[in-house]
């Protein structure tokens, strides 16, 4: 039968002397053996009962020698072998529960496969997956709201105003390009002023970028192709395919009255805002030389009041005019006419009043919206389909636009539902806050895939960390209030929040953990948002939760984060590089790490270099606070010494050492760069290396450094003196709490981030 196996945490000794155990073990299986007793076997020298490190032949055969020697018959002589096998167990076991003091409780430990597991992780057990796949799922509260075509009470007044200028076919829309650089163009055309200098005086355009001027322009204009939908957006397409185009703006058209001189025709038609009727592709970009149209694109114009005529007649009647063609019997989704519009320019403008400023802002005064100095900022952001996928990409690019213009000018902008079959839905802060419970409880979580490989440890793009920090989805606190503390942790470590939203959550629940004395609720939280990351495979979001953590944990009396810029990359090894170890006390604080977090199960979850990063920053900072890091480094040195003693008496035990290291390297996976050097081993350049790296570690021996980062300074240096490691890797994986898979570059990489977390902490 095959025997039970144990798992158990090694120690210093048993990954120095390994091979001993292993040898023990062996010869207990080869004493059982049912054929233990043969008279063909050779004679061997009398048993020792107290050389527990012979081969198992050796023993086998020292035993049936004194069995034949002393003249017992075959049955007595079993009774015997079995009373000397009894006596050779305990040894084992005394021996294995020396090296291992887990196994101390086990009475048969011969009776067991011994896995030192301990540290090892070969095979990584990725957390179960949730209900929901965004791809797949829909969220669908969202298809009611709004759905009778007229306004809810309980809309905001954006909301509302949004609402209604869709349905008078006051708004214009434009969708762009989920993928490549096409948002970031854009929106940084509000900002910049493409138009050359030389371009502007020798060939002056009205379509030229007007930069922007005084407080109630205080953004670029520029021009761009827009669409006019029919009512409430139904029956009509936007441009670009689902789902590449899945996320658009809208734009509110300037407010002309009937008494006014000019109609809005004769204002658009002066300002070259040009429009086409669905079906025709004006192609501006490729069509328009010095501010006039070529190719017959002029002729093809029609003005906007007739394009309100096609709209309605799209959604009320059976024949339609598409391409200046009556089409009889119509379409059931007509294609988008376009409409060139000069954006930007004025702020948002909600209820007559600039958003970010409370001035009165009207049309017809000349300090609001205009076809010749801009229609302004969006009034509102909508995605074409109630995928979860789409929605959270929604979150996400109001988030990035609030970063782009200022919370002030975005704060409060309404976000929709268009769609050609179902028209307009409003997607409400109450359904806001339904969909993030959803999301939080049943979503796997996921980034950006657009900027997931591009934002990897290993390798990334400085533009797509950028973009990927304005992405982080800000948590109103309406929003805050209504969640939990898990729910909340979970969106910000599978999604990614601002450090704002997650200091506060942090802030408040160790508020709680004070007020209830025992508690640890926000460690659980941390480990909540961890696994969420690890979920989502997020090194930035986990890395934000531990330097957050650590913020938080050591500023309880304020929890202003602004001075670290962005948590998800924010890094300080200054702590790291102070040489004066004696005056450190004086030069700087000495701070202490937070409380610990349990991360055990995270790491054996996930193989990402970036998250297995943070996760060992983590337990570096757990095996400081809990004093393991200490025992561990003491018992280690006493280990490496012990080898040391007996390496410099033989060359014999040091090649032997060599061999099971290098057994070691393959059957453990240890992350080491190269196989263990055989000629270091059979010169005294092993012994060397060993004896530096016990050196260095019995610096990081007395009591007070475990606790503060001259603890972290000792690790650092011994890893600059690392070029082939092998033992003194596994061993500084054991000293930190670390598995296997931690190489140097790791280590490094833990030890650094641990160093941010305790700069922060001072």
């Amino acid at each position: 039968d095959a025997k039970d196996i144990l798992v158990c945490q090694p120690s210093a000794r048993s990954i120095v002397f390994r091979d001993n155990l292993k040898r023990a073990v062996k010869a207990v299986d080869n004493l059982e053996d049912n054929d233990a007793v043969d008279d063909n076997d050779s004679v061997g020298s009398d048993y020792d009962q107290d050389d527990l490190v012979r081969s198992s032949r050796n023993i086998r055969a020292s035993i049936r020698g004194s069995i034949r020697r002393s003249g017992l018959t075959r049955q007595e002589s079993i009774r015997h072998l079995e009373d000397v096998v009894d006596s050779i167990t305990k040894g084992i076991n005394d021996l294995a529960n020396s090296m291992v003091p887990e196994l101390s409780d086990i009475d048969n430990v011969s009776g067991r496969d011994i896995e030192l597991e301990g540290f090892h992780v070969t095979n990584v057990k990725p957390l179960p997956r949730l209900e929901l796949n965004a791809n797949d799922s829909v969220f669908e509260p969202l298809l009611e709201s709004g759905a009778s075509g007229e306004i809810a009470s309980e809309w905001t007044e954006a909301e509302k105003e949004v609402f209604l200028i869709l349905k008078n076919q006051k708004a214009c829309v434009k969708t762009i390009k989920n993928s490549g650089t096409d948002w970031n163009d854009f929106l940084e055309k509000f900002q910049t002023s493409l138009i050359k200098e030389e371009r502007v005086s020798h060939f002056p355009s009205q379509h030229d970028d007007i930069p922007p001027h005084g407080e109630i322009f205080p953004f670029n204009s520029f021009v761009t192709s827009t669409s006019l939908l029919p009512e409430l957006g139904q029956k009509m397409r936007c441009y670009g395919q689902l789902p590449a185009y899945s996320i658009g703006l809208v734009f509110a058209l300037p407010q002309y009255s009937s008494s006014g001189k000019d109609t809005e025709d004769e204002v658009a038609r002066r300002t070259k805002t040009w429009s086409w009727p669905p079906g025709y592709f004006a192609k501006t970009e490729f069509n328009v030389e010095r501010g006039r149209l070529i190719n017959g694109r002029e002729e093809a114009l029609v003005p906007l009041s007739k394009i309100r005529e096609y709209n309605h007649e799209y959604v009320y009647k059976e024949d339609h005019w598409i391409a200046g063609k009556l089409i009889k019997g119509g379409f059931n989704v007509v294609p988008y006419n376009e409409i060139f519009l000069r954006v930007g320019g004025c702020s948002r403008i909600v209820g007559q009043k600039d958003c970010a400023s409370g001035e009165e802002r009207v049309d017809e005064k000349g300090t609001g919206r205009s076809f010749d100095r801009g229609v302004g900022l969006p009034v509102a952001l909508f995605v074409r389909t109630n995928k979860i996928s789409d929605l959270m990409a929604l979150f996400r690019i109001r988030a990035r636009i609030s970063n782009v213009f200022s919370d002030k000018h975005i704060q409060g902008i309404p976000l929709l539902l268009i769609s050609n079959e179902i028209g307009v839905r409003v997607f409400t802060d109450s359904l806001q806050q339904q969909f993030l419970k959803l999301v939080a409880h049943k979503v796997n979580p996921f980034q950006n895939p657009m900027l997931k490989p591009l934002t990897t440890v290993d390798g990334y793009k400085e533009s797509s960390i950028r973009q990927k920090m304005e992405e982080l989805i800000q948590l109103e606190k309406n929003i805050l209030h209504s969640l939990t503390y898990k729910e909340c942790a979970r969106i910000a470590g599978g999604f990614g929040v601002t450090d704002d939203s997650l200091a506060f959550i942090l802030k408040h629940a160790m508020i709680h953990d004070q007020n209830t004395n025992k508690s640890h609720k926000v460690q659980d939280v941390v480990i909540e948002g961890l696994t969420f990351a690890v979920r989502s495979g997020d090194y930035y979001t986990a890395r934000q939760l531990l330097i957050l953590y650590t913020f938080v944990a050591s500023h309880s009396e304020g929890y202003e984060v602004g001075s670290l810029g962005s948590a998800a990359t924010y890094s300080d090894t200054t702590l790291l590089k102070i040489r004066d170890r004696e005056n450190l006390s004086l030069s700087l604080p000495l701070p202490s790490p937070p409380p610990p977090l349990d991360t055990d199960r995270l790491r054996r979850a996930t193989n990402s270099n970036g998250l297995l990063a943070v996760i060992g920053a983590a337990q570096i900072l757990k095996a400081m606070k809990d004093g393991s890091a200490r025992s561990r480094t003491d018992e280690s040195c006493e280990a490496i010494e012990e080898w040391i003693e007996y390496g410099e008496k033989s060359m014999a035990f040091r090649v032997d050492s060599w061999y099971d290291q290098l057994v070691a390297q393959g059957d453990s996976h240890i992350a080491t760069a190269k196989d263990s050097n055989f000629l270091a081993f059979v010169s005294s350049k092993a012994i060397e290396n060993r004896k530096s790296f016990a050196h260095k570690l019995r610096q990081a021996a007395p009591k007070d450094n475990f606790y503060d980062v001259r603890f972290l300074r000792v690790i650092n240096d011994i890893l600059d003196n690392m070029h082939s490691p092998c033992l003194r890797l596994e061993l500084l994986q054991y000293v930190l709490s670390l598995d296997n898979r931690y190489s140097v570059t790791l280590v490094r990489r833990s030890i650094e981030l641990a160093a941010t977390c305790m700069s922060i902490s001072a």
